[in-house]
């Protein structure tokens, strides 16, 4: 337990290190994307936070199936004792770093690398924003396909 609090410990001293520099430039940021119209950055900001929420209710259901294998009875567990179990969870091992930087980075890449093949598409065809449109439109389906698996598997509904 230890190990985990100074691990909040010491990211939170890390996030607050120039927090009020951090906050301005982070607005300065978004509002410079916003002016220019830079479509492409604010969706890929959306798909990173899908894929965030994705992770996370992953890490619920590692932390539901470890609370249910340790003899807890799942119609006494509520939908905040999974969250809960998070941080137990990664420090069992149950939840590793396999569960989190590998995918993130995998989805975010591919969505880069989609959306970019997308726009020379559509670049060479003339066409405005078709391609780019489908395939975020595939992305985002399968992200919440997956958010909603999740979900699904951590209350134990078959679908």
């Amino acid at each position: 337990m230890q190990v985990i609090t100074d691990f909040l410990c010491e990211a939170w001293r890390t996030l607050t290190n120039s927090f009020a520099i951090k906050a301005l430039l982070a607005v300065i940021a978004e509002v410079g994307i916003y002016i220019l119209g830079l479509k492409h950055i604010q969706v890929l900001g959306i798909f990173v936070l899908l894929v965030f929420l994705d992770l996370l209710t992953k890490w619920a259901a590692l932390g539901y199936k470890m609370l249910v294998d340790m003899g807890a009875n799942p119609d006494n567990l509520s939908m905040a004792d999974k969250y809960i179990a998070i941080p137990a969870a990664w420090g069992k091992g149950i939840i590793s770093s396999k569960h989190m930087r590998k995918p993130f980075v995998t989805k975010v890449l591919t969505y880069c690398l989609a959306t970019g093949a997308a726009w020379c598409f559509d670049y060479m065809a003339g066409a405005y924003a078709f391609a780019v449109n489908l395939v975020w439109l595939y992305l985002g389906s399968v992200e919440f396909f997956y958010l909603f698996w999740k979900i699904c598997e951590t209350v134990e509904i078959q679908l």
